[in-house]
This record gives structure tokens, C-alpha cells and sequence, in this order.
């Protein structure tokens, strides 16, 4: 019954921070600001829904397409 709850515990922890891991992926440049909001506000409800919708549009490294220039 122990490792199922230490099971539980992993699971939800990493849940929880879903939003961090969101804005790391992409190398959104507020990373820092919405691992601390998700910290203390992100067991709302509310706040991490937020926080992920935040995370998905700052602007990121992986968000950019570089188009190839043509030289002669």
C-alpha cells in the first residue's frame, strides 16, 4: 500500500507543476515567474489552468521559425 500512495504523491506532483514544465519546453522567457506562481498559487484550480494558458504564450526559443535567407 506505501509505494501505491509514494505512486500517487509522484504523479501528483508532477501534475502539478504540468505549467513550469510547459514555459521549460518551450524556453519561454518568464520560466522563473510561472515555476513561482505555479509554486504558490497553482493548487487553485483556477491558477493553474491560468498558469498554463501563461506558459503557452510567452514568447519562446521554440516558438520562432527561422526562415532560410537566400544569398548569391
Amino acid at each position: 500500500m506505501a509505494s501505491q500512495e509514494l505512486l500517487v504523491y509522484v504523479i501528483a506532483v508532477l501534475a502539478y507543476f504540468v505549467p513550469y514544465y510547459i514555459a521549460v519546453y518551450r524556453k519561454a522567457e518568464g520560466q522563473h515567474l510561472v515555476f513561482w506562481f505555479n509554486l504558490l498559487f497553482g493548487w487553485t484550480f483556477f491558477a493553474w489552468i491560468l498558469l498554463i494558458i501563461v506558459a503557452l504564450s510567452l514568447k519562446g526559443e521554440r516558438h520562432h521559425h527561422h526562415r532560410p535567407t537566400l544569398s548569391a
